[in-house]
């Protein structure tokens, strides 16, 4: 019998994508399961320089087809991770390779996993 794959088994292929992108020597923290009170972004990426933090929230999808709902998810992440001194510097979705994401609009990053795929 096949392994029913989960959301979460996608997340050790997301924290290997964003540190590539967001490498620790560059000060660039990756905080799974951010648990901010109400809310509970996949993957917040964090760096404090000088008197600003950048933030990147990051939703992880086991779909094949990005939604409304998902892009709007995303974009309240960006909105509740924001403040005083605080740049939004990209919004991520994570999807399986081969996932149609022509709805995502550009301000929004897409990361494909290989190691996933839709049929």
């Amino acid at each position: 019998m096949a392994k029913k794959i989960k959301e979460s088994d996608m997340y050790p292929s997301t924290k290997n994508a964003l540190r590539r992108r967001y490498p620790l020597a560059d000060g660039w923290k990756i905080i799974p399961q951010d648990n901010r009170g109400t809310y509970i972004p996949d993957f917040t990426v964090e760096k404090k320089a000088r008197k600003f933090t950048y933030r990147i929230p990051v939703e992880v999808k086991l779909e094949c087809k990005a939604t409304q709902p998902h892009i709007n998810q995303v974009n309240r992440y960006a909105r509740n991770l924001a403040g005083p001194n605080i740049i939004i510097a990209k919004k991520f979705l994570v999807y399986p390779a081969g996932t149609n994401t022509t709805l995502i609009p550009n301000d929004i990053d897409v990361i494909y996993l290989r190691e996933f795929t839709c049929e």
